[in-house]
């Protein structure tokens, strides 16, 4: 009967193979469970991320007090920072079409209460007597808009 049981190996078959379904399982939850922290833990540090940059931007006051043409095609745009916070002007847009050649004042940080003036060339034709859509946004989002008449 010993000689069996030692030539028999049905049953050391069946306990190797439920100990790796075991370490299989295993690993694999060990794998879900780092992966599910990791991903936790970036969407917790990208929420917190975007509610600062949210908090800040309404911190943000901007107007615009002046607008005027030097050249043909050439805008100035006085822009007075009155917010709690200090800001730097990324874009402007003119009838909704974004200037993209900027001779001064674009990301220039500005302090409270300071003005800049952001001279650029006009994407559009500036013709005298029409009205125009000036946006101004800042580097973290916020915007302002005023009609001009050239």
């Amino acid at each position: 009967m010993l000689s069996r049981l030692i030539h028999d190996k049905r049953g050391v078959s069946e306990i190797i193979g439920s100990l790796l379904v075991i370490l299989i399982v295993a690993t694999a939850g060990v794998a879900v469970y780092a992966y599910s922290v990791d991903a936790f833990n970036s969407s917790s540090s990208h929420f917190q991320q975007q509610t600062r940059l949210d908090e800040e931007r309404l911190r943000e006051r901007i107007l615009i007090p002046r607008v005027w043409g030097d050249a043909p095609n050439q805008l100035n745009v006085t822009v007075l920072n009155y917010g709690k916070i200090d800001i730097a002007i990324d874009a402007v847009y003119i009838n909704g079409t974004a200037v993209t050649a900027f001779l001064e004042g674009r990301g220039v940080f500005t302090g409270v209460g300071e003005l800049v003036g952001v001279k650029c060339t006009s994407p559009i034709a500036i013709q005298s007597g029409s009205v125009y859509e000036i946006t101004v946004v800042t580097e973290r989002g916020g915007k302002v808009t005023v009609y001009w008449t050239a």
